[in-house]
């Protein structure tokens, strides 16, 4: 029998570092203080966090996403991170909506909107596995759950079977390995994912390519723990703000359900011609349910208030 050998030393600190990574979003505020952040310098929208030190300011309890707001002289910035299962789901499943209410109102009536990502219910990704980064291992599929769009799991169903089996024994090589899968399914993003959806801003459609040239950038991508980051610009202009000026404004970011289902018409009959049977579409309803709970539940989202930072 072939033996697939697997790190455990990387094991070992994949395990640490959730323990940490729990104990930091036990320290983080709800919210995001409302002072003002200067974005990095060296900052560039591509769904990594080095250039924020792979930090942030707020854990939000409501929607179980660490996240900052920051900005520069042109530019604000969104960088939200998911870890667990079940809320990465959520985000690729039905996007995360950020809303600027420049009024500081709740219902402000010229709010700007902007969804991402957005992708067609065919090509919906879906993520299996170990729930948060302690689980180490996770399966990224693309069409849903039964995996229509191509099942990208052989190399984690292997690795998943080893542990089981006990089949383990050191590689020095292992975190090659992973950064290999992570690169694999960040492509199959990139591949899917081309649509920012957007209302408020006149002159634009509510749906733009991610390749614009409008003043909106959006990026998303998993690390080797299989952690979720999406990070979003919007040029200040379109959102009519400036650092000149220090007025409050209010924010929204909603993460969105993942809508499983939407277009499937349930319709069981005993034989053909007979009439539906009731307890069965019941019994199927159900199982919908189940399983748009199990992709990311509800709708969650919060409110806070940000400043634009100066030099």
């Amino acid at each position: 029998m072939k033996t697939l050998t697997i790190d455990l030393r990387s094991i070992i600190s994949i395990i640490l570092l959730a323990a940490c990574g729990v104990a930091n979003a036990q320290k983080l505020p709800n919210v995001q203080p409302t002072t003002g952040l200067r974005a990095p310098a060296n900052i560039k929208v591509d769904g990594k966090t080095t250039e924020w030190d792979n930090s942030f300011q707020a854990y939000n309890h409501a929607t179980d996403v660490f996240y900052t707001i920051a900005n520069d002289d042109n530019k604000l910035y969104l960088v939200i991170q998911a870890t667990d299962k079940q809320i990465v789901n959520k985000i690729i499943g039905g996007g995360v909506t950020f809303s600027i209410q420049k009024s500081g109102k709740k219902n402000d009536k010229d709010a700007v909107s902007i969804t991402y990502p957005i992708f067609d219910a065919k090509d919906r990704p879906y993520v299996r596995g170990g729930g948060g980064s302690a689980g180490g291992m996770r399966v990224v599929t693309f069409g849903g759950p039964g995996g229509g769009g191509g099942d990208l799991t052989t190399n984690m169903q292997a690795a998943t079977t080893a542990i089981k089996n006990g089949d383990v024994t050191p590689n020095a090589n292992a975190k090659t390995e992973g950064d290999s899968i992570m690169t694999v399914y960040n492509k199959r993003l990139d591949d899917k994912s081309k649509n920012i959806g957007v209302i408020g801003i006149p002159g634009l459609d509510t749906l733009i390519s991610v390749y614009n040239e409008d003043g909106i950038r959006a990026a998303e991508r998993f690390n080797n723990k299989m952690d979720y980051t999406y990070e979003l610009s919007i040029d200040l202009k379109k959102l009519g703000l400036s650092v000149n000026d220090a007025t409050k404004f209010a924010y929204h970011i909603k993460v969105n359900a993942a809508k499983m289902g939407d277009n499937i018409k349930i319709n069981i009959q005993g034989s053909p011609g007979a009439a539906a049977d009731p307890a069965m579409q019941a019994r199927i309803q159900q199982m919908m349910t189940q399983l748009s709970a199990s992709s990311g539940g509800e709708t969650t989202d919060f409110w806070g208030e940000y400043t634009l930072a100066k030099k």
